[in-house]
């Protein structure tokens, strides 16, 4: 279905790229990418119409992180997603804690980590697929249609959530309603203006339906009484790094389409499909390519997240007094 700005509302938009599931392979549908000529947020459209989108998120997603096709143990998820979740409290390491509720909790591992460091946390979860592993305080459905107390929360979050959501105005306009007084709002989106974006297709098509910039998260909060206070960009989160850049553009060099190498890129059934082959056949010229890659992208990636151009974007908000 064709969709005006889901950020604006604006009717006048560009066509920027036609894009595919490069991931799950669902459909071999393709899918426009939007730019909006007034806010300049990237989104899908055509995209699938909100009743449709559930068969899009197959079981093995919610346990895309952990990289398993089947279930594992809650001491094995804490283990593999330590860092990330290491990191994720340091972003709540200056605010005193208090009542938390976390969208998009999938499995639960950032809410029993949030009620570990003294939070008072709960999740919201929109498919009952996902296994509330660690027995948390968790909601499952859809946030707009839940009904919570008006300042009921200190801090919301929302890690890579956001560019999943068909309404993200109207679940920003709802996270400050539930805000308490000098609550925050803090939140991980992709980076429409990063170069993974732009040149890497990095997004996660079509899951993500919108594509923020900076700007465009200002403007959103900014309707709904949430003042942005930073933003940063880095990839200690989640994926996203640099990683295959020169890789992608030697493939393409040799012949392959963009969709023929960005299938190779993003294969989660073949880990070695895009390092260490050409046209699904083992080479050591990849092999040796993919080694120097890694090494020579480490510091332009990391002068990528200084200039605020990363993949990854964090923002913090605060509700206004």
């Amino acid at each position: 279905m064709e969709v005006p700005c889901p950020v604006c509302g604006s009717e006048q938009s560009r066509l920027v790229r036609l894009v595919k599931d490069y991931v799950w392979r669902i459909t071999d549908d393709s899918f426009g990418v939007r730019e909006c000529s007034r806010c300049g947020v990237g989104f899908l459209s055509p995209r699938p119409a909100a009743g449709q989108i559930g068969r899009f998120y197959p079981e093995e997603f919610y346990w895309s992180f952990e990289r398993a096709d089947a279930p594992l143990s809650p001491a094995d998820v804490i283990s593999q997603r330590a860092p990330q979740l290491k990191n994720k409290l340091r972003y709540l390491e200056y605010h005193p804690p208090g009542r938390l509720l976390d969208i998009g909790a999938m499995k639960g591992e950032f809410v029993r980590a949030a009620d570990d460091a003294g939070w008072t946390a709960q999740g919201v979860e929109f498919s009952a697929r996902a296994p509330n592993l660690f027995d948390v305080a968790m909601r499952y459905g859809e946030f707009l249609d839940m009904e919570f107390p008006d300042a009921a929360f200190d801090c919301v979050t929302m890690w890579a959530v956001l560019e999943h959501v068909y309404q993200p105005r109207a679940y920003v306009q709802k996270v400050a309603r539930l805000l308490a007084p000098r609550g925050t709002f803090i939140g991980v989106v992709t980076n429409f203006h990063s170069v993974q974006a732009r040149l890497l297709h990095a997004d996660d098509y079509p899951r993500h339906l919108t594509l923020f910039t900076k700007h465009s998260l200002r403007k959103m909060c900014d309707a709904a009484g949430l003042e942005v206070v930073r933003f940063w960009t880095d990839q200690r989160l989640f994926g996203g790094k640099l990683d295959g850049a020169l890789l992608y553009g030697v493939k393409r060099l040799l012949g392959y389409t963009t969709d023929e190498v960005l299938y190779e890129m993003r294969d989660r059934r073949d880990p070695e499909l895009f390092c260490w082959k050409f046209r699904g056949r083992p080479s050591a010229t990849m092999k040796w390519i993919s080694r120097f890659d890694r090494a020579a992208l480490w510091l332009p990636e990391k002068a990528l997240d200084a200039l605020g151009v990363g993949l990854n974007l964090g923002f913090e908000a605060r509700k206004r007094a």
